[in-house]
């Protein structure tokens, strides 16, 4: 995985660099500045892989706006069977300077086979805010290291989704709620297009098992690239990506917690 330059960042984030506030905020909203997140996050061995914000002609919007930073440590992984790297966890910042919401930190894990990211969603791990109100470098450290202790609890349910084999019938009831995370559930999902989001892209997701039914519905709901039925008409469409990095974050958590449900037994 490779760490993105300064000039990389600034140009697929510009508010990271912003040196002040938006104009209107409160005096008491103490403000962070992305830039040196970064720098304190660096400090703790984790290297920026991806910048993201909503693409806007208002200025303001681009100096101040909601934008999202990926890290990554080189020296955390996740590996398979024979001891290659499979994947990196990730911390997922959001970030705004309009004085509004917490500085958002998410637990991730990005998949290297399919340059894929996974957001983490439970009671015990996963999310983590800070306050804009006085913000230090030991209490990002604490966060930071309550992330990474949460590390092993992933990989162990990782596994335990590893080990998990679905039957067709779950995998298209799986597939069916995931659309419906992503279209509303009021939405009909259709044979065609379960079919599309449980198909196998790539022989590293071959396979009945939770993890990999997880993958493949995951990759399909946030890249899209399937047809669906177009409302009441006849035709289909083909469905985009994801673009808006919120949406993304709260899509990607949904479908970890369906997968959780998968795991539970079933109540009599």
């Amino acid at each position: 995985m490779k760490a993105l330059t300064k000039e990389e960042i600034a140009e697929k984030a510009p508010a990271v660099y912003t040196t002040q506030p938006h104009p209107k905020v409160s005096d008491k909203y103490s403000f962070l500045p992305t830039h040196q997140l970064i720098d304190d996050m660096e400090k703790l061995g984790w290297s920026v892989s991806d910048a993201k914000m909503a693409l806007t002609k208002s200025s303001a919007q681009r100096m101040y706006g909601k934008h999202l930073i990926t890290f990554f440590n080189p020296d955390i992984v996740i590996k398979d069977e024979k001891g290659e790297v499979e994947a990196y966890p990730q911390v997922v910042v959001v970030n705004n300077h309009r004085g509004y919401g917490k500085l958002r930190f998410e637990l991730g894990v990005f998949r290297i086979v399919c340059s894929n990211g996974l957001i983490v969603k439970e009671k015990d791990m996963g999310s983590f805010v800070l306050r804009h109100m006085g913000y230090s470098f030991e209490e990002l450290r604490v966060l930071v290291n309550t992330a990474v202790e949460a590390l092993p609890n992933v990989v162990s349910k990782i596994n335990q989704f590893t080990e998990r084999i679905m039957t067709q019938e779950e995998q298209n009831a799986f597939a069916t709620k995931a659309l419906q995370i992503r279209f509303g559930e009021e939405r009909k999902a259709t044979s065609i297009e379960i079919e599309a989001i449980l198909n196998v892209s790539r022989p590293e997701d071959e396979g009945n098992d939770l993890y990999k039914v997880f993958n493949r519905v995951q990759e399909g709901i946030i890249r899209g690239g399937f047809n669906i039925q177009a409302g009441t008409k006849s035709g289909t469409k083909k469905v985009r990506r994801i673009s808006n990095m919120l949406k993304d974050l709260d899509i990607n958590g949904q479908l970890w917690v369906l997968a959780e449900e998968v795991l539970e037994p079933a109540v009599a």
